[in-house]
């Protein structure tokens, strides 16, 4: 699945390993508006990004098969090394299991080295109505 033509998450096709992980690359050019304001006599990529990425690889790869996935949240994560404008991503999250709720390890780097690293917390999206009980009437 690309993400290529949206301009806040341009990662490329995501594929699975033979390890079970979700795995795909990002490249951000100078011109993306993840730069804009941010450090602009030095621009570095926010590490909000690297979380959207994550995420994306896995709802978008989730969404390809028909599953609604939607984030709750994220720990253990560790910024290791700013990533500055043209240099090329590549990242590596746990794939969701068939389960409602998981947490799954990502990994980011950058010519081998380590950019940033955490566990991603995911679950099902609920129908509206679902969780409070309403229309069980």
């Amino acid at each position: 699945m690309s993400r290529a033509c949206d301009p806040w998450l341009p990662l490329g096709a995501v594929r699975l390993s033979a390890s079970g992980r979700l795995e795909t690359a990002v490249r951000l050019e100078s011109s993306s508006s993840w730069f804009s304001g941010h450090f602009e006599e030095c621009a570095v990529v926010p590490g909000v990004a690297l979380l959207a990425f994550a995420a994306e690889t896995v709802t978008g790869h989730a969404g390809g098969q028909g599953r609604s996935l939607q984030v709750c949240g994220f720990s253990k994560v560790r910024f290791r090394r700013v990533v500055f404008p043209e240099e090329s991503l590549y990242l590596s999250v746990s794939a969701m299991p068939p389960g409602p709720e998981a947490e799954l390890s990502f990994d980011v780097t950058c010519e081998g080295e380590s950019v940033a690293q955490g566990v991603l917390k995911m679950r099902e999206k609920r129908l509206q109505g679902e969780a409070s009980g309403e229309g069980d009437e």
